[in-house]
């Protein structure tokens, strides 16, 4: 069967640009005629994607509009430049379509007239109607209206749906009014981390790794190095587009704290490294659609401590203990200290974190890729 995958843009090192070429690359092995496609690849973040990736094939560019790349060199009007985009490569799809028998989007979150079926980490929808609510002068009032118009415009809620997690899935279905929906939990590299798992002598440290943006709060590391002195906290994390006021915001929160590390678009192998000293994994006080930082940080035999709601809290980390799970920073900070503290439980807790880990491997991403694809060109819902 001939496949095309296309992923609007490459801007940032995230797990959806990984999830885009972890199905390529699953959909190739399973005998596919399979080819990636994107309007705009950064090369700084194909760097860092590329880096410890196996085989990662480069995305066939198809051009961004002339409005969206003037919009990406402004820096301005992300949500719209990135709406525009989607809704101009309906020419290419189209052109596309008499040479594959199914198109699968994997960046727009938003089940779309021109792809056969979409991978959704979460409704955008739902995030331009939460901006659009929220009441910030009549300009953006104006702006958000625009970018929710817009992305209704585009929406087909008859296409089927992958997405990530069963917390997720829930939101899709409320959203959308859609049953046609596929979980699809992203792939972990379990047998790469795993080897990490069997260090026996880690830190009292804790690692947080999360693309640098405003959504995802990822101050909260910096704020646990204040709660939790006798911790050194590491943040390691991927910049994009709007990673600049977080930056600011983090080293001003960091000043004077010596246990606080912020490291910024590091190699594979760093990360690695750091994950074979933490003990505690730290994810943002934000709740993850699904968090393949919280999946790997598992595998590699760390005990992630997460914020109690998304997908990541209800797939994963629920999953390994009930008590990994906090609505605080300073309940969080409170979990850390216990743990570090109890070394019996501790490492209790890593081994059940590396058995929830397993379900996530590639090859079971692959079997699900290939039973959603049966189910998708077979007779009947």
């Amino acid at each position: 069967m001939k496949i095309a995958i296309i992923h609007s843009f490459f801007e940032e090192a995230g797990g959806g640009e990984k999830l885009s070429l972890e199905m390529y690359r699953a959909l190739r092995e399973l005998g596919h005629e399979a080819d990636l496609y994107t309007a705009y690849v950064d090369e700084n973040v194909w760097r860092v994607l590329s880096d410890g990736m196996r085989d990662a094939t480069r995305p066939i560019v198809l051009g961004e509009p002339r409005l969206a790349r003037l919009l990406r060199r402004s820096g301005r009007f992300f949500y719209y430049r990135r709406l525009v985009t989607v809704d101009e490569l309906a020419r290419p799809a189209r052109r596309l379509r008499k040479n594959y028998d199914i198109i699968i989007e994997t960046q727009s979150n938003m089940p779309l007239r021109w792809a056969d079926v979409i991978y959704v980490h979460y409704p955008a929808i739902a995030g331009f109607m939460t901006a659009q609510s929220q009441r910030k002068g009549v300009t953006w009032n104006v702006y958000n209206w625009l970018v929710a118009r817009k992305a209704w415009s585009m929406v087909d809620s008859t296409r089927p749906i992958m997405t990530n997690s069963t917390w997720t899935a829930e939101h899709v279905r409320s959203i959308y009014g859609n049953e046609r929906v596929y979980v699809v939990h992203p792939p972990v590299n379990v047998e790469e981390l795993s080897s990490l798992a069997e260090r026996t002598k880690r830190g009292k440290i804790a690692l947080t790794v999360s693309r640098i943006a405003p959504e995802k709060e990822a101050s909260s590391a910096s704020r646990g190095g204040e709660a939790c002195p006798e911790v050194e906290f590491y943040l390691v994390g991927t910049m994009g587009p709007a990673s600049g006021p977080v930056i600011q915001e983090l080293k001003r929160r960091a000043e004077g704290l010596s246990n606080f590390h912020l490291e910024t678009d590091v190699p594979r192998s760093r990360i690695l490294e750091l994950m074979s000293q933490a003990s505690i994994y730290l994810h943002p006080p934000f709740a993850e659609h699904f968090g393949i930082a919280i999946a790997e940080a598992a595998a590699a035999g760390l005990l992630p401590v997460v914020y109690r709601d998304g997908g990541g809290w209800t797939d994963i980390v629920s999953r390994i203990d009930e008590g990994l799970g906090y609505t605080s920073v300073e309940e969080a900070a409170h979990i850390i200290r216990s743990l570090l503290n109890d070394p019996g439980r501790l490492r209790a807790l890593s081994a059940k974190a590396r058995e929830v880990a397993k379900g996530f491997s590639y090859e079971r991403f692959k079997e699900r890729v290939n039973e959603v694809i049966r189910l998708l060109t077979a007779k009947g819902p």
